[in-house]
């Protein structure tokens, strides 16, 4: 063994995934290396450490302080003030390496060496393992007190092509003030503005220089929203920030005209005819494109369960403007008043849309499932049906509870068998450790202009749960057989989450009187879950554990699912929708014996499912921004009110001004003033025990319920001021 070859083998050893500081002779015994070459590798660490490449501990443990393969690469995440580096998933992997059983999801960036990276920009950069020091000692430091250092060396790309902020008319040209994430908080105009720009109108600018260093940023107006509390103007500036779309090329639309609203014969002497059998599709009742259908029979003790989806795959071609134009937008994104869809309304409203009454072209996964729940047999099949009766979930909920009918008894029968079916299923699933995590949604229901007038709760009953079931069974299927036979595609991945958040997320239930152990498995979470169910404060503690969970993402090894307790899981139900359905339709082709183009190179797909992981995780930002942002605007307009609607909050602090208080069911945040506690009684704020309390007794600290109403809202941050109800 030579030198070199000796350092080599010294730093694979040290950066084997799992590796702990380990004194010399501890290394030595891992590495293999024997007896007489220990005092060489004792004279290699000591001069890797003075290099600066080691860091030696206390206790003479030695750890690598910087990864020896280079630069790693990711995105920069804003959160406030502070600046997070993200690992992607082959960064990840080696940073573990430097900190095994630590969180590195996303690591810290000083300002300073962050080479002024916005939100959402693709970086390299290069990470170190770094003591604290002590200058007037000779201290080792433990390995708890060591850091990641995280410098950004260069800026791939960004991550916003235009930025969008406020005009202020100061300087010579003016300046745009943005929100310090998306934009810079500062950017010197160096053009003249538009003559129908004023001061305080909301701006899209096209950046020109970066903050990068000393330098500020410059840009040109490119475009003027209006005023910012004009309607719509809050979600035109979001779609402009995260760079969506709401109209289609002329060469995409062009293409989509070209496709026939009718089926040939041809094509039809092709497929199974369902069109004289009972199909059905069940939708919110706000659906425009339905891709789904169901059909289901009863056989003795045994189901059929036919999962209809809608053949995009037939329409757009591998290379054609449809698809490169879909697989650049990755998804459909659902803003409160507008969705921006994937496809042209010609396909998602159209020809690929399931609706009642009409002949259309599906991807059939036929499903044998026995009384134990089990998909004991799967075909895969092409197929043309013509839907029997479209159906939203309240009228499939009534059937299911004996308090109404559609009027077909065909239909009224197989919504009651697909019912059992569908809880069978359900249960099956969280016995093999599904986690628990359904959480009540909220919608805005705006008005013709765009203005929200309402909140609407949609909570899982039985009726969602059936589809959501049957959903889950088809998509596994589909990723089961195309494993099993090989074939390249995209899958839905969901892997175990980190330790290090478990253990995080243990501590902060602790604090609400749940003792969770260690949450490492499944069946610890799940009972976790069950516990917060009959919380106080279930629907913030259920945003905690989902928010300690990895995210999932599409990649192209069934890697498995965790959430659903699933081994093999695609997603193969939404080619509307999703481009990543899209891609599992020109593999499932291999399934049913379609003649089909080429399969993509595993390359290729694996550069797909980054890139709609990308913008699934973009379209997820800009949705939960416009949410906010149209629920500020809500509850501005209920503080118009002369009846405003009254809330549950929960109290999450109490300082001697007052309360912070938080509306779980609007995830909205704000603040309750001491001096507007109900006036029937004299309130005091005791120091000692962090609480508000009356003379007559009563109490509020955190984890107090109490109901509020909003006063005054924040249009910029969505944080409210509150009175109590």
């Amino acid at each position: 063994m030579t030198y070199s070859t000796l350092s080599e083998a010294l730093y694979a050893y040290l950066s084997t995934p799992g590796y702990e500081p380990q004194e010399m002779v501890d290394i030595a015994r891992g590495m293999g290396v024997p007896p007489a070459r220990r005092s060489e590798l004792k004279a290699l660490l000591a001069e890797e450490v003075r290099k600066g490449n080691l860091l030696k501990l206390r206790k003479s443990l030695y750890v690598l302080r910087r990864l020896q393969s280079g630069t790693l690469t990711g995105r920069i995440s804003r959160r406030g003030e502070r600046i997070f580096y993200v690992p992607d998933e082959r960064s990840a992997a080696q940073l573990a390496a430097l900190r095994p059983g630590e969180n590195v999801s996303a690591l810290l960036v000083n300002p300073h060496r962050s080479r002024g990276a916005m939100d959402g920009d693709k970086v390299t950069v290069s990470v170190k393992v770094q003591a604290p020091v002590h200058r007037h000692t000779r201290h080792r430091p433990r390995a708890a007190e060591t850091h990641l250092e995280v410098r950004v060396l260069e800026i791939t790309s960004r991550g916003h092509a235009r930025w969008v902020g406020i005009y202020k008319s100061t300087g010579r040209y003016g300046h745009l003030a943005g929100d310090g994430r998306s934009c810079p908080a500062f950017v010197r105009l160096l053009t003249p503005p538009p003559a129908e720009v004023l001061p305080g109108m909301m701006v899209v600018a096209e950046p020109v220089s970066y903050p990068i260093a000393n330098s500020e940023a410059t840009a040109r107006i490119a475009q003027v929203l209006g005023w910012p509390e004009d309607e719509g103007v809050q979600i035109t500036s979001i779609m402009h920030k995260f760079g969506l779309a709401d109209t289609f090329p002329p060469e995409v639309l062009e293409e989509s005209e070209r496709i026939p609203d009718t089926i040939s014969e041809h094509e039809l002497k092709q497929r199974d005819d369902w069109r004289q059998r009972c199909v059905i599709t069940i939708d919110p009742e706000t659906a425009r494109d339905y891709d789904d259908a169901i059909a289901v029979t009863r056989h003795g003790s045994n189901w059929e369960l036919a999962v209809h989806i809608a053949d995009v795959s037939h329409y757009v071609r591998p290379g054609s403007a449809l698809d490169m134009e879909a697989q650049s937008r990755g998804n459909s994104t659902y803003l409160p008043d507008r969705v921006l869809p994937m496809l042209p309304p010609r396909l998602c409203d159209g020809i690929c849309s399931l609706r009642e009454g009409e002949d259309r072209l599906t991807r059939l996964c036929l499903m044998q499932i026995n009384r134990q729940g089990k998909v004991f047999k799967a075909e895969f099949r092409d197929a043309i049906i013509c839907s029997r009766k479209r159906l939203c979930y309240p009228q499939v909920l009534e059937v299911l509870q004996g308090k109404s009918a559609t009027g077909d008894a065909e239909v009224d029968a197989m919504i009651r068998e697909a019912g059992k079916l569908a809880q069978l299923l359900r249960r099956k699933r969280f016995e093999a450790g599904a986690l628990r995590l359904d959480t009540p949604e909220i919608r805005l229901i705006t008005d013709d202009l765009g203005a929200p007038v309402d909140v609407e709760v949609e909570t899982s009953d039985e009726a969602h749960q059936l589809v959501e079931e049957f959903m889950l069974a088809a998509n596994e299927a589909v990723a089961h057989a195309l494993n099993a036979h090989s074939l390249p595609t995209i899958y839905r991945v969901h892997e175990a989450p980190d330790t290090a958040k478990l253990s995080e997320l243990a501590q902060e239930l602790k604090a609400y009187g749940i003792k969770a152990g260690t949450l490492a498995t499944r069946e610890e979470l799940n009972a976790v879950l069950e516990i917060i169910e009959d919380h106080p404060d279930a629907d913030m503690l259920k945003v905690r554990v989902l928010r300690a969970m990895m995210r999932a993402r599409y990649a192209t090894d069934a890697l498995g699912h965790y959430g659903l307790a699933k081994g093999d899981y695609c997603h193969f139900t939404s080619p509307i929708r999703r481009y990543a359905d899209l891609v599992v339709h020109r593999a499932f082709c291999r399934l049913s014996g379609t003649p089909a183009a080429p399969l993509p190179s595993p390359g290729t797909l694996a550069g797909i499912a980054e890139h709609i992981s990308e913008t699934e995780r973009n379209s997820a930002s800009a949705e939960n921004e416009a949410q906010q942002s149209m629920m500020a605007r809500f509850l501005e307009l209920q503080c118009e009110s002369e009846h405003p609607r009254v809330w549950d909050a929960v109290v999450l602090a109490c300082w001697p001004q007052g309360l912070a208080v938080e509306v779980p069911l609007l995830k909205v945040k704000g603040f309750v003033s001491g001096a507007d506690l109900p006036a029937d009684t004299s309130w005091y704020f005791e120091r000692h025990a962090e609480r508000w309390t009356s003379t007559d007794a009563r109490c509020l600290y955190p984890g107090s319920k109490l109901r509020v109403k909003p006063t005054r809202v924040d249009s910029a941050t969505g944080f409210a001021d509150f009175k109590p109800a």
